[in-house]
């Protein structure tokens, strides 16, 4: 329903804390009120929450249809990245998540290259060794990703200041939207 006063708005918004709960989300003090009223903290542990779950879940696909059903970790999708690249003829490899290398932006490039050759344009990539390049290098990459139907959760300050969690987030992402 469109809300047209504060009532309906907390009335929809409340169903939205319903389907938090149906989704096991934890929303312990969250009401509807609370979004209505724009309370910073409690619509972050949501959002928070809505991300994760989509993580999961499209985690979960990649999982049925990369690997057969079998299990999906870290270690594997590491190993696909560091495979596509490889086999694009590009050099540059990473170890973990927390490879420093990461920071460049390079490795993220080469990687959607190696998904879709023709979607970089080599002229915008730059070796990524000041922190200006780097941050010019990430925002392309996340530019290039949604391009590529990638769903992104990360900023480019999470690439350049090398967030494992969220650049995981990122290369799964591109793994699943990748042949």
């Amino acid at each position: 329903m469109k809300p047209n006063n504060k009532f309906k708005k907390v009335s929809n918004c409340n169903y939205v804390v319903v389907l938090g709960k149906q989704l096991k989300f934890s929303l312990v003090g969250i009401g509807g009120s609370d979004i209505v009223d724009g309370n910073k903290k409690l619509l972050l542990a949501l959002v928070w929450q809505l991300m994760r779950h989509h993580t999961l879940k499209f985690l979960a696909e990649v999982q049925a249809k990369k690997f057969g059903g079998g299990h999906v970790d870290e270690a594997a999708i590491l190993d696909w990245a560091n495979k596509k690249v490889h086999s694009s003829g590009k050099t540059t490899q990473i170890a973990s998540f927390k490879d420093s290398a990461l920071k460049s932006g390079v490795f993220l490039l080469d990687l959607l290259g190696a998904v879709e050759p023709r979607i970089i344009s080599p002229e915008y990539v730059t070796p990524g060794e000041t922190d200006a390049d780097a941050l010019n290098n990430a925002k392309y990459a996340i530019s290039v990703a949604r391009k590529l139907g990638c769903v992104i959760f990360l900023l480019p300050e999470d690439i350049v200041e090398l967030n494992p969690k969220m650049i995981f987030t990122f290369v799964a992402s591109i793994m699943a939207v990748s042949n």
